[in-house]
């Protein structure tokens, strides 16, 4: 199949470049190996994390929070419009795609083959001495997914002009042998000391309270003895992975509560009944549907904005607020079991961090096959310990008392699910494979707040990463490592600097394609090239959104005037971005 522009990814910045160069008149093809679209904003990632302080997502990602501020009624310039169902955010899509004839989406294909360039030639003899060998993709060859449920896939071979790799991992990139790193550099490669590489033992560990070992010593189902390299040397561990979730405490139909997942074993789920059973847990008290580490935390509201329920819930200080604050304190109304129960509702959650080699494991493969079979694994494991805290009879009657509550909503994920009705569609990967590319993003662009001139797309984040081991104790528990609780130092200039600082800071174009003569018609929107350090701001949904956006834009740019993305000049590219209102820099003045 031909086509002018071929996306590997049906993940929001996968869907918001194709639909850029679809409303260009290019055709478009949008490839994934998964059975729906979307990625974490239909898979339970309804708590997004744009920039406190300005609005920096315009044009096609706008129209999708406008979409979404309609059904709900919160605040579209605020991270308000960040905040839905997941089923919110599937309509939405499905309808945005629908809409763009031009767009053809392949689902349920895993790539197996990318062919490159070859120099023409002319009975045996180079036809030019200007041509050039394997600098491009020509064609991605690709089979079905025959372990995925739904409508079988035929695969296909798909040439084109421009290819955009929206995955979370990367996979067009590994496919395409395109050189990529993955996990954390050496302090040394940019000068990123203390905070990259490996942590251990100077920073960010701390004993948890999860079991690791049992009675007799051994090692629990999800344990594992974890050597670490010297602090601050390379290494390929990855951030916690986990599923967001959406559940309810409002009784009915809707609450399915937390389902046995299929093959359930209860010894699997020991560590669990420990924990439920320790004397704090027992009383009633720390242990509960609010653990973070344990099982889901409901950190926001979602739906709808109820201005008669926030009224009585924010009574004392209605007066005093805004309209946006009486908003987010109304979503925010969920930080206690009282918060809970006196409005009941559907809930975001956060938490369920997984830690460990079957987390890497999910980056590092290059199997699609092996990538769903570690969504079932870490889905029935997390599916399993809210089953054990709800129904588990040896668990403490407290502790079943504190989950019985709540449950799974049969309204999301009925068609697209991961083992069972009811559970996330998608694993939340929070980094893949980052490009090498022109330009490299590391910790000082971020946290001196670099614009860059040419500059594509701003955020703002701080440098947040989840802790990447976890590993058993001799005397009991385990400790955790990855997570950098900074401390501040004082840079030449006498000023403080710490990697936590919510920083404002831009991508160039250079850090989006590889360096020339290494694969000149490819650009990421996800896999920006960078340290581990500096992803851990980039790697928000709202920012690299943004990234995808102006990402279509030079594709478009290059299927029109013939130039590979990778050779693209900055100057006709910007006039496209600033032509479709989008934020460059911070500070600029746009048309919305």
């Amino acid at each position: 199949m031909q086509t002018d522009v071929f996306v590997h990814g049906a993940t929001p910045a996968g869907i918001f470049a194709a639909i850029v160069c679809a409303r260009a008149g290019l055709t478009v093809v949008i490839q994934a190996p998964e059975n729906g679209i979307g990625g974490m904003l239909t898979g339970g990632l309804g708590i997004g994390d744009p920039p406190l302080d300005f609005k920096n997502w315009r044009g096609v990602v706008d129209e999708f929070t406008s979409a979404i501020v309609a059904q709900t009624g919160f605040n579209a310039h605020s991270r308000l419009a960040w905040n839905f169902e997941p089923h919110q955010a599937l309509g939405v899509l499905t309808d945005m795609i629908a809409a763009e004839p031009n767009i053809t989406l392949r689902l349920r294909e895993t790539i197996v083959e990318v062919k490159r360039n070859e120099v023409r030639q002319v009975n045996g003899q180079v036809a030019s001495s200007t041509d050039e060998w394997a600098t491009r993709i020509t064609v991605v060859r690709t089979e079905p997914c025959t372990w995925l449920s739904g409508a079988p896939a035929e695969g296909d071979s798909y040439e084109a002009k421009a290819f955009l790799d929206a995955s979370y991992n990367s996979g067009l990139v590994l496919k395409a042998s395109v050189p990529h790193r993955i996990g954390r550099e050496d302090a040394d490669e940019y000068h990123e000391w203390p905070y990259a590489g490996v942590l251990y033992p100077y920073h960010s560990n701390f004993t948890s309270v999860v079991p690791a070992v049992d009675a007799d010593g051994d090692l629990l189902k999800y344990a594992g003895w974890t050597p670490l390299e010297h602090f601050g040397q390379a290494d390929r561990r990855l951030m916690a992975t986990g599923y967001r979730n959406c559940i309810t405490n409002e009784a009915g139909p809707n609450n399915i509560g937390f389902p046995q997942p299929p093959g359930y074993v209860a010894s699997d789920f020991d560590d669990e009944v420990i924990i439920g059973n320790a004397p704090q847990n027992a009383q009633g008290h720390g242990m509960s549907i609010l653990t973070r580490s344990y099982a889901f935390s409901p950190l926001r509201r979602c739906g709808f904005y109820d201005e008669a329920k926030a009224q009585i819930a924010l009574a004392d200080t209605w007066d005093q607020l805004t309209t946006l604050q009486r908003q987010i304190g109304w979503a925010n109304y969920a930080d206690s079991y009282q918060q809970l129960e006196q409005f009941p509702g559907k809930f975001l959650t956060n938490g369920s961090d997984i830690r460990g080699s079957m987390s890497w494991e999910f980056t590092l493969t290059d199997s699609d096959r092996r990538r769903h079979e570690i969504r079932e694994q870490l889905a029935y494991r997390e599916a399993g310990r809210l089953y054990t805290f709800q129904n588990d009879p040896r668990v403490s009657e407290a502790v079943r008392g504190r989950f019985a509550q709540f449950g799974l909503c049969a309204d999301e994920w009925q068609s697209d699910y991961i083992l069972m009705p009811s559970w996330p569609s998608e694993l939340y990967e929070r980094e893949g494979r980052r490009l090498i590319g022109q330009a490299t993003v590391t910790y000082r662009n971020v946290a001196y707040r670099t614009n860059w001139p040419d500059q594509i797309a701003c955020g703002a984040y701080f440098m947040d990463s989840k802790a990447k081991s976890i590993w058993a104790l001799p005397y009991g528990g385990n400790e955790i490592e990855g997570s950098p609780e900074v401390q501040p130092f004082i840079d030449a200039d006498g000023d403080e600097v710490r990697a936590d600082n919510y920083s404002t800071f831009g991508i160039p174009m250079r850090a989006v394609v590889a360096p020339v003569g290494t694969c000149d018609n490819l650009a990421v929107c996800w896999g920006v090239s960078s340290s581990e350090l500096a992803f851990q701001a980039i790697r928000l949904e709202p920012f690299l959104c943004a990234v995808a956006e102006a990402v279509g834009h030079m594709a478009v740019e290059s299927v029109v005037s013939g130039i590979p993305l990778a050779k693209l000049k900055y100057e006709p590219v910007r006039a496209r971005l600033q032509a479709a209102g989008l934020l460059i820099q911070r500070y600029q003045t746009v048309t919305p």
